[in-house]
């Protein structure tokens, strides 16, 4: 009986571990089938290729909303290449075979407007119950259509035209008309008919357009080279022109900035830095991101129909600092928080560690004075203190304090250092004719306006072998490490072109000029005294004979 009883409890015993075991077994495949539908899958259908500017920003802001939880794979129209009814129809050969074969996907998302029309033409063929989600489209029309007739959902690519075009009339009140480049792409005919319909929005202006697609390239440069003061002009598109060469964004911006006389002002974020002034552009990237998370509401159980479409686009005022410079344009005459592309830096922001470290250490310079005064037996140290603040206010006391230049301290000490390495070189002495006159009749601070706009100007040909200087008053110096009098004389050249531009000084420019002496070592001075006085000497004989060029000392 009890081998029976104990052959029973081992039975028992099996099938209450095999029944708990079924349970952990169903609670794994349930865990795993529950991982694998997380996994949703999202198909990307771009119009273009990802060649195509806009694209990768898109993409990185789509990647950048999943993070990595979703599988995401792209399709590329490449319609601006591929324009032909053939490469539509073999795009959609290959999409139709495509679907059969993959795994069915739980989203779409399609990127600008031929790509949203392929998916509206066989949303019921191919992507039949699938939540799409557009974005980067400029054609409002189908978009609403796509919202209200196929249960679909996005963000438009609304560029800020209003924004811009304001702005625009607000730095030239005195324009009669604008001008925009647009093309014949399907992108093009959207934004045709956004920017016509703001013209009710500006009345003193008249709206017209230059069609890229009617003119070669020459003949382009040339129509845009024609537009004058009275115009604002407005880059939206530039794709081909009617020779069917192709243009990114940047190459189109490019072409229309270099071609005009005025300053160019566009919505595409795409071409800042290609010469464009800037305005008020669309970020594609933040695009991508808001078209994803839409979806990801879709994978937690939001019906897309409840999701509203986003008819303002993100945006933010871009600015190219060197566009500014070229056409006078003050950061003050900006929106508030505009983005400054190619900024370059004044001198307070260059030094603004070393301004603040000064300020610190002449705290600490009062501080330990106090002390001093107060204990004697610390003396030691706080002198010690001292010497160091001291020195490091003597490192910054090596600049001129107005143009950032390097004083005549440093210049003496590269004079002499060159002398002892027995280097060849040339020293350039050059001042400005008529500076007296500025600062008599204008008044010291306009002269002080002259002489930092000089060191500016001089500064951006320091490379090497051509160091500058600021002595005193008007009078600079140059060291030009080179043997040949040719390499000297060219440099010094470079400093008179310095002067071709006139000074504007109280919303007027002054013309000036320069004096400019030359003197080689050791032909012209053996020693630093020397070969300072042979160049002082060629620039007195310019000044005598008439100013404004450029003497050897061993030609007077």
């Amino acid at each position: 009986m009890s081998m029976k009883r104990f052959i029973k409890n081992r039975m028992i015993l099996v099938v209450l571990v095999s029944i708990i075991g079924m349970f952990f077994c169903k609670d794994a495949y349930m865990a795993k089938s529950t991982e694998l539908v997380e996994q949703n899958r999202v198909l990307f259908i771009s119009s273009y290729s990802y060649a195509w500017e806009t694209v990768p920003e898109q993409i990185e802001g789509i990647q950048e909303a999943f993070d990595d939880a979703v599988e995401i794979e792209y399709k590329f129209m490449d319609t601006k290449n591929m324009t032909s009814a053939e490469s539509e129809e073999l795009f959609y050969q290959s999409m139709k075979q495509y679907m059969k074969e993959v795994e069915p996907y739980d989203g779409i998302i399609v990127g600008d407007d031929a790509a949203l029309l392929f998916v509206k033409e066989h949303r019921e063929e191919l992507f039949a119950g699938i939540p799409v989600v557009f974005e980067g489209i400029n054609d409002v029309a189908q978009a609403e259509d796509a919202v209200e007739n196929m249960q679909m959902t996005g963000v438009l690519e609304n560029l800020s035209y209003y924004s811009t075009i304001k702005l625009a009339t607000e730095l030239y009140p005195k324009a009669t008309q604008i001008v925009a480049i647009l093309d014949n792409t399907v992108t093009g005919e959207g934004e045709r008919i956004a920017f016509y319909a703001h013209a009710k929005d500006f009345p003193q202006l008249s709206f017209s357009e230059i069609n890229a697609e009617e003119y070669t390239r020459e003949e382009l440069k040339n129509k845009v080279a024609e537009l004058d003061k009275d115009t604002i002009l407005l880059y939206i598109m530039c794709s081909l022109d009617k020779e069917g060469q192709a243009y990114t964004s940047y190459d189109g911006g490019a072409l229309i900035s270099a071609s005009a006389n005025i300053p160019t002002f566009t919505v595409v974020s795409i071409g800042m830095g290609s010469g464009v002034l800037g305005g008020e552009v669309v970020s594609q990237k933040q695009m991508g991101y808001i078209a994803a998370d839409m979806l990801k509401q879709c994978f937690a159980g939001k019906s897309i129909t409840d999701i509203k479409i986003q008819k303002d686009s993100p945006r933010q005022f871009t600015f190219d600092e060197n566009v500014m410079k070229r056409f006078k344009v003050n950061v003050s005459e900006l929106p508030e928080d505009s983005d400054i592309v190619n900024h370059e830096e004044t001198f307070l922001e260059k030094n603004s560690e070393i301004l603040k470290i000064a300020a610190f250490v002449g705290v600490v310079l009062i501080i330990l004075v106090l002390i001093l005064a107060r204990d004697n037996l610390r003396r030691r140290k706080m002198t010690e203190a001292m010497r160091r603040a001291r020195d490091n206010m003597e490192q910054a006391a090596r600049f001129d304090n107005l143009t950032g230049l390097k004083n005549r301290l440093v210049f003496s000490e590269d004079l002499q250092s060159k002398i002892n390495a027995e280097d060849k070189f040339g020293i350039i002495l050059f001042d400005i004719d008529g500076f007296k006159q500025v600062n008599d009749t204008l008044g010291h601070n306009n002269g002080d306006v002259v002489l930092k706009e000089l060191a500016d100007r001089v500064s951006r040909i320091e490379d090497e072998y051509f160091q500058v200087y600021r002595l005193a008053g008007d009078e600079f110096t140059a060291l030009v490490t080179a043997r040949d009098k040719d390499i000297v004389f060219a440099y010094a050249k470079e400093i008179r072109k310095c002067f071709k531009k006139a000074f504007l000084l109280e919303k007027q420019k002054y013309p000036l000029s320069s004096s400019i002496g030359i003197a080689m070592y050791p032909v012209d001075g053996a020693t630093s005294k020397e070969i300072i006085a042979a160049a002082d000497a060629a620039m007195y004989h310019v000044k005598r004979n008439g100013k404004n060029n450029i003497e050897f000392f061993q030609n007077i």
